[in-house]
């Protein structure tokens, strides 16, 4: 492999340990190990089944059965193997097989092991876990997506037969949008109103067959794709109604909540915890964020350390690489800081997840409330960002980085569904920012909030303080940082506390009515109260990295603190506005952020080589290792159907109406038409 002079050197010029970031990012030397094995096992090389050389040039359908055929030799590779679930999640992931894995392995399978009694869990697991059935997630209906206590689909409990009847009574209670739905999955957890006896339980959780040995939709179900989208095509996203469908009583997912054959309702302790699959999978969309960005990243750093560019204000012989201008390092760099400080985010959700699902049913209303309040929030202001920057990566490869050839395209329309998946990320920040405001009153009383929430205990002295940072240096001290965004979020908590406060007085729904037109100002507390966490979860890891792979910590430490310079810029006014920092400290930060992207800009390839990603992953003619840009576009422009075509002597469009339109016989074709016979409607 000949490699680009350019990219050679700049890998020639990393100072710290690639291999150490690389073993960061998988969480040590082992897993390095077992991870680059478990590659090795999709290389197309080894079977072509795996290539994607082809992908932009298939159709939808041709896609989809791409992708079972694909599933069906991951699934014996995994019995082959006997892949375990870390391993298994890992494949999936790499290889971005998500339509049907995704969804069958992280949303419907851990669904039913924690939701599920041990005697409904014995019949179901097993199935599920060897895919003799395959599943998915009905929540989302035509009419409803976030407001999940809104859903219209019904599950009314049938004394007579102990059955529950499951049924559409509206057109907007249609489920819309389950991936997987329309043509893959054969059984679904769906999410319904549980009615006995007319009375309204709320929504609780059930499984339901779809599917019939034939595969055909069982009786009263009617399914059906929704069509082309934005973006991730492949994935069958489906619609489903049901007409008065019946499912035995024992179906309902019971763990915690319960119904007896006599249709006596027995509660869970937390009527929240039938939502857990949905925490873990905004925590997943942390991860999968990660990995989206560093792809996009490793296109668009690789792409912008081959092409050159000339400078109408020097007088060169020779052009520029396009890395080498500051505004090209601003979109990058940029991005680079968000890809590893949501990387942090990752680390510590991944933790206080498990803490939480190991006390599942015996936890604290305050932990349970964080762990939702958190997964919310960071999902949020997370994949919002993500989505900002792999635009940003596109955008910094110019023409090029429009065509599908780039591979960015396809991570861009593909990611960009998380912002709505989930929970919409406006939604999601409603529920942080009442979090906040429901801890900052239980503060003002004078209880303890625990958690990250303890110092809103000492909120009074905390809105006193102003910054007393003189230099950069002092600014970007690990402390000072966070005390800087914890005022700035405080300050915002406690004007907006006093703002609806003060509208209760005259809203006839009082506190909670008035929170409705303070939206615009909870997002925004939100998204603050977002960054301060991050910052804290990315320090925490950083003091971590120092002991443990102390080689990589400068540079980890320099993208950190232009996380942080890009955050408070980007937010300045709400530090300036009640002086907490002063027009000195945003010149510094603004110093601060050149002399940190002239930092950043020699590490910036090992930056991205550390994900390990493949020419066969990445699937892009700009991303390409070897830097073979300009040979691979021109190579893979050839696959084009339409220019097969020509090569054949099928000049596509020619017969059907260029001949004509180019030797005038569409003249000939035009019928005369009288004058004045047909006049023109005024």
């Amino acid at each position: 492999m000949v490699v680009n002079v350019d990219l050679a050197n700049a890998r020639k010029a990393v100072s710290f340990p690639v291999e150490e970031l690389t073993h960061f990012i998988n969480g040590g030397p082992e897993k390095t190990v077992r991870r680059r094995w478990l590659r090795s096992l999709v290389d197309p090389q080894n079977d072509p089944i795996f290539s994607n050389i082809n992908q932009p040039f298939l159709s939808r359908d041709q896609y989809y059965i791409l992708m079972i055929k694909r599933f069906k030799k991951m699934l014996q590779l995994k019995k082959l193997h006997n892949l375990q679930k870390d391993d298994w999640g890992y494949l999936i992931i790499f290889t971005m097989e998500l339509s049907i894995s995704t969804l069958h392995d992280l949303f419907f399978t851990p669904t039913l092991e924690r939701q599920m009694s041990e005697e409904q869990s014995s019949k179901w697991f097993p199935l599920a876990k060897e895919y003799s059935i395959l599943g998915c997630y009905l929540q989302t209906e035509l009419g409803h997506g976030s407001n999940v206590r809104k859903l219209e689909t019904t599950a009314t409990y049938i004394h007579e037969t102990d059955e529950f009847e499951i049924h559409s009574p509206t057109l907007t209670s249609i489920k819309w949008w389950p991936g997987a739905l329309a043509r893959t999955s054969t059984h679904g957890i769906l999410f319904a109103r549980l009615i006995i006896d007319k009375k309204d339980y709320g929504i609780h959780s059930f499984i339901v067959q779809l599917r019939d040995e034939r595969h055909k939709p069982m009786p009263g179900i009617e399914i059906g794709d929704v069509g082309p989208k934005y973006g991730y095509n492949y994935n069958d996203n489906g619609f489903l109604r049901f007409t008065q469908v019946r499912i035995p009583r024992e179906n309902m997912l019971m763990r915690f909540s319960k119904v007896s054959r006599s249709g006596h309702y027995s509660t869970p302790p937390h009527a929240k915890i039938i939502y857990d699959t949905l925490v873990s999978n905004r925590i997943n969309f942390l991860e999968l964020s990660t990995l989206f960005l560093s792809k996009a990243l490793t296109i668009a750093i690789r792409y912008s350390l081959v092409r050159k560019q000339g400078d109408d204000y020097k007088d060169l012989k020779n052009e520029n690489l396009i890395l080498d201008y500051q505004s090209q390092q601003y979109k990058l760099f940029s991005g680079l800081a968000l890809l590893y400080a949501s990387f942090f985010n990752k680390i510590y959700m991944q933790k206080l997840y498990e803490n939480y699902i190991k006390n599942i049913g015996k936890i604290d209303d305050n932990l349970m409330a964080e762990v939702h309040a958190s997964s919310a929030g960071l999902k949020a202001l997370c994949t919002d960002l993500v989505l900002e920057a792999i635009e940003n990566a596109r955008q910094s490869c110019g023409g090029h980085g429009y065509s599908q050839l780039s591979g960015i395209p396809n991570v861009l329309t593909y990611y960009a569904h998380l912002v709505s998946a989930e929970g919409e990320n406006t939604i999601m920040y409603l529920q942080t920012g009442r979090y906040l405001l429901k801890s900052f009153l239980i503060a003002k009383k004078g209880s303890s909030t625990g958690g990250r929430l303890s110092h809103l205990s000492f909120y009074s002295k905390i809105l006193m303080e102003k910054c007393a940072a003189e230099t950069l240096e002092d600014l970007l001290d690990a402390e000072t940082q966070l005390c800087a965004f914890r005022h700035m979020y405080l300050r915002l908590l406690s004007d907006l506390n006093t703002s609806i406060e003060t509208s209760a007085t005259t809203h006839p729904h009082g506190y909670d009515g008035s929170k409705a037109d303070h939206m615009i100002d909870i997002v925004h507390l939100s998204r603050a109260y977002c960054h301060y966490i991050t910052l804290i979860n990315s320090h925490e890891g950083l003091q971590s990295v120092k002991k443990e792979q102390s080689a990589i910590y400068p540079i980890l430490r320099a993208l950190i603190d232009l996380y942080f310079i890009n955050a408070a810029l980007n937010q300045s006014g709400d530090f300036l506005i009640d002086g907490y920092y002063t027009s000195h400290h945003i010149s510094l930060l603004k110093q601060g952020q050149k002399k940190l992207l002239n930092i950043i800009r020699p590490e910036a390839i090992g930056l991205v080589d550390a994900w390990e990603y493949c020419d066969n992953n990445l699937n892009s003619a700009l991303g390409r290792e070897d830097g073979n840009v300009y040979e691979t576009l021109y190579e893979w422009v050839k696959m084009e159907p339409m220019n097969i075509l020509e090569k054949q002597g099928k000049i596509v469009g020619y017969d059907e109406g260029l001949k004509d339109i180019l030797t005038g016989k569409y003249l000939k074709e035009i019928k005369e038409i009288e004058i004045g016979k047909v006049k023109p409607r005024l």
